[in-house]
C-alpha cells in the first residue's frame, strides 16, 4: 500500500510538472506536524506561503498546494512555477499556518539540495531512503496578560469584556482572538492604567522553543507575547 501511494503522488508530480511552467519544474514537498512533533491530522484550514528571489506563492497557485497520505500532512511547492530560474543551494523561504486552532510554523529557510527528483523535506524514512531536513511544526500563539494588582482583572478585547483575567494565559482558537485593542476593566477612583491599552496582531508576536508547558511538564515550542499593565496614581 505504502509503494502504491508513493508511486501515485509521483505520477502525479510528474504528470502535473509539465503544465504551466515557466521555469525548470521541480517539487518540494514539505511534511507539517503538531508542535509535540506528532502527525497533522487532516488538512482543514491549513495555508502557506512560499518565497524565492523575492517572488512569493501560496497554496492556492497553480501546482502549488496541501495534502495528505500514509498517515502524514504535506505540503507542495513547485519551484518551476515562481517565474525565475534557480539552481540547487539556493534558498526557499517557507511558512505554513492553520485557522483554527490557530498554530504558525516558525518561518524556514530550505535549501535546495542537488539533484532533479522532488524533495520530500523532513518525510519520514521510507524504503531504506533517508530524506533532507526536519519536518515543520504548527505551533499554538499564547497570549498573558499581567497586571501588578494582588486581584486579577477583568481583561477586555476591543471594549468588550472577555473571559481572560490577568496572570492567566489564552491559547488562541483564531487570529481575531489575540488581534486587536487589549486594555483592562476601569481601576480603582484616582489610578489609571499604565499603559492604558495594547493594539496587537498576529506580527507582535515571537517565536520561542519553550513557549510553554505541556500536561506532563515538557516545554512546547510556541509564539508568545505577554503584555503588562501598572497601576500608578493619576497625577
Amino acid at each position: 500500500m505504502k509503494k502504491l501511494f508513493l508511486l501515485s503522488v509521483l505520477l502525479i508530480l510528474s504528470a502535473t510538472a509539465i503544465n504551466a511552467q515557466t521555469t525548470s519544474p521541480r517539487s518540494f514537498i514539505i511534511r507539517l506536524v503538531e508542535a509535540d512533533s506528532s502527525s497533522v491530522s487532516d488538512t482543514t484550514g491549513l495555508s502557506f506561503t512560499a518565497n524565492l528571489h523575492g517572488r512569493t506563492r501560496t497554496h492556492t497557485h497553480f501546482n502549488f498546494g496541501i495534502f495528505s497520505g500514509d498517515g502524514n500532512v504535506y505540503s507542495k511547492v513547485q519551484l518551476g512555477n515562481f517565474g525565475i530560474e534557480w539552481v540547487s543551494g539556493d534558498t526557499l523561504i517557507f511558512q505554513a499556518r492553520r485557522a483554527t486552532p490557530l498554530a504558525v510554523t516558525e518561518p524556514a529557510e530550505l535549501v535546495i539540495p542537488e539533484g532533479a527528483g522532488p524533495v520530500w523535506w523532513g518525510a519520514p524514512k521510507k524504503y531504506g531512503q533517508d530524506f533532507p531536513g526536519s519536518p515543520l511544526r504548527l505551533c499554538p500563539v499564547l497570549l498573558t496578560v499581567k497586571a501588578t494588582t494582588e486581584t486579577a482583572q477583568p481583561v477586555l478585547k476591543d471594549g468588550i469584556k472577555t473571559e481572560l483575567l490577568t496572570g492567566q494565559t489564552l491559547i488562541a482558537e483564531t487570529e481575531s482572538d489575540i488581534s486587536g485593542e487589549f486594555s483592562l476593566a476601569p481601576p480603582p477612583t484616582g489610578w489609571r492604567w499604565e499603559p492604558a491599552r495594547y493594539f496587537i496582531t498576529l506580527r507582535d508576536f515571537e517565536f520561542s522553543d519553550s513557549a510553554y508547558a505541556d500536561a506532563d511538564g515538557i516545554t512546547q515550542p510556541g509564539w508568545a507575547r505577554t503584555l503588562e499593565f501598572r497601576l500608578v496614581p493619576e497625577e
